[in-house]
C-alpha cells in the first residue's frame, strides 16, 4: 500500500531521524514532496519509512549539515534498509556492516556504515558502496577480485 505526503513544507524537527531510532535538530529534515509514493519493504511488504542521512563533514565556510540526494528508507518491521539513487527508481538494498567495517573512519562512530551489494567495477574488481549514517561521508571500496 503506498502513503502520499501532502505538502511541499518542511517535515517537523524529529520527525525524520538522521541515523534510524535517533532524532534530528530543527530544520535539518529534507523536504518531502506532494505525491511521493511510499515504496513497500521487498523484505515483508510493510510500507518503508524515510529518513535522511546528513552530511556533517566538510562543509564549506561552515555551513550545517545539509541532507544527502539519496533518498533513504527503512523497514519498521523487519529492519530492511534502503537506498534510492534515482528519483522513481525502487531503493536499492543496502546492508549493515559489523565490526571494523562497520565504525566509519571519518568520524569515530561505531556501528554506523551501511554498504550496497556488491558489484563488480570497471577495472573487474568487485566493489561496493558505503555510507556512514551519521556523518554522511560516502566512499567506493575496493573488495578484491571476483569469486570463481
Amino acid at each position: 500500500m503506498a502513503v502520499f505526503f501532502t505538502s511541499t513544507a518542511r517535515q517537523g524537527a524529529g520527525s525524520v531521524p538522521a541515523v534510524p531510532g535517533q532524532t534530528m535538530g530543527r530544520g535539518s529534515t529534507p523536504e518531502r514532496k506532494v505525491g511521493m509514493i511510499t515504496p513497500d519493504c521487498p523484505r515483508c511488504g510493510r510500507a518503508l519509512t524515510p529518513f535522511a542521512v546528513m552530511l556533517r563533514r566538510n562543509r564549506w565556510g561552515g555551513a550545517g549539515p545539509a541532507p544527502r540526494p539519496e533518498g533513504w528508507w527503512e523497514c519498521p518491521g523487519c529492519g530492511w534498509l534502503g537506498c534510492e539513487r534515482r528519483a522513481g527508481a525502487p531503493p536499492a538494498p543496502m546492508r549493515r556492516l559489523e565490526g571494523e567495517d562497520g565504525d566509519c573512519i571519518f568520524c569515530g562512530e561505531e556501528e554506523s556504515n551501511v554498504a550496497s551489494e556488491p558489484h563488480l567495477r570497471e577495472d573487474g574488481l568487485l566493489g561496493d558502496w558505503m555510507v556512514c549514517l551519521a556523518c554522511g561521508t560516502s566512499n567506493g571500496r575496493r573488495l578484491g577480485p571476483p569469486s570463481r
